[in-house]
């Protein structure tokens, strides 16, 4: 079985083993015809024991779907995907589709785990979040088992369809903003070797601050943490203020690492933003428990629901009205942010 398990399994595999007929194979895995219950469970447990995944491709050329996405994200309670999920319903619910979620914790790993996974479940297609640039795993998947898919947030080159925000040209928003205080403009980035967005946030900070002063040295002004939580954000914060006397100004690679920041300097009694200005990146809903409102680059979040959603239907080909101003034929769909200025870079 495990030889098998390097190849396709089709449904002549199992009936093989089994020693029925394709057909009956295909009718117990349906839950059709008159088999007897022992036989359809033998049936259901060989091909599981085979790793069967149903052939997407076959059954959108029948014209048959089993009206379901996979959703794979790196935390199930990322407040950015609250109004993600919104959008990606708001197409679903007009066709009857549903979608399973599973979470990778940012590990590459659980990534290739959960969308394995979830292409035996004989999902539609697959929506992703990935957290590496890894793509063997997602090439696997549409090649080999027909099943297509569509990245969030971060592209890979142009090997899959991806709707991103603009990054780049939201970095740059927040640097020039931070750059009217007048100070040292930090940036705390994340793993840019890893994420093309993040890695574009990096880019746009750059960009802004060598128009801004030629002798800009980015060894200097910019510190990087592994992960991209408000527990990083924390822990970098001596190191910046071991380099930097008060005031500076931080551009902060996303709203849970700025968190992090605004943690530390309610902790240590540092004023924001007449000590320390914040920005951050995605607009998603903060605890409100400092007193203080972020400054960050909003993300069109509901919006890549819809758009991701439309762009996996149009590879599915479903038979469903597309939205009519989302180009299925651009590989990489790329979202407008904006700034919004609130308390915690307001300085006069």
């Amino acid at each position: 079985m495990s030889e098998r398990r390097n190849s396709r399994i089709t449904v002549k595999d199992i009936a093989k083993i089994v020693g029925v007929s394709a057909t009956a194979v295909s009718m117990a895995l349906n839950n059709r015809g008159s088999l007897t219950e022992g036989r359809r469970e033998e049936i259901k447990r060989v091909a599981a024991e085979l790793g069967y995944v149903p052939n997407a491709g076959a059954r959108s050329l029948r014209g048959s779907f089993t009206q379901s996405f996979g959703v794979v994200i790196n935390y199930f309670n990322n407040p950015f995907f609250h109004d993600f999920f919104m959008g990606l319903e708001d197409v679903t619910n007009k066709i009857d589709f549903s979608y399973w979620v599973s979470q990778t914790w940012d590990d590459l790993k659980q990534e290739q785990q959960q969308v394995r996974k979830l292409a035996q479940m004989g999902v539609d297609g697959l929506i992703v979040l990935p957290c590496s640039r890894e793509i063997s795993h997602l090439t696997e998947i549409t090649s080999r088992f027909n099943i297509p898919l569509v990245l969030i947030s971060h592209s890979l080159d142009d090997h899959f369809p991806a709707v991103v925000a603009d990054n780049i040209v939201g970095a740059a928003l927040a640097t020039e903003h931070l750059l009217l205080t007048r100070r040292p403009v930090l940036h705390i980035a994340g793993p840019i070797n890893d994420k093309s967005g993040i890695q574009q946030r990096y880019q746009g900070y750059c960009q802004a601050m060598n128009a801004a002063d030629k002798n800009f040295d980015p060894n200097n002004s910019i510190f990087f943490v592994d992960k991209l939580r408000a527990k990083d954000g924390y822990e970098i914060m001596p190191s910046i203020l071991n380099q930097y006397a008060l005031p500076i100004s931080l551009f902060v690679v996303n709203d849970e690492t700025a968190l992090g920041v605004l943690n530390y300097c309610h902790n240590h009694n540092l004023r924001v933003p007449e000590d320390i200005a914040v920005v951050g990146f995605s607009d998603i809903d903060l605890i409100e428990n400092l007193n203080i409102s972020l400054t960050t680059v909003a993300i069109p979040r509901r919006e890549m629901g819809q758009c991701a959603a439309h762009k996996l239907l149009a590879q599915i080909g479903h038979p469903s009205e597309l939205k009519q101003n989302v180009n299925n034929n651009e590989i990489i769909m790329t979202l407008p942010v904006s700034l919004v200025i609130r308390d915690s870079s307001r300085v006069e």
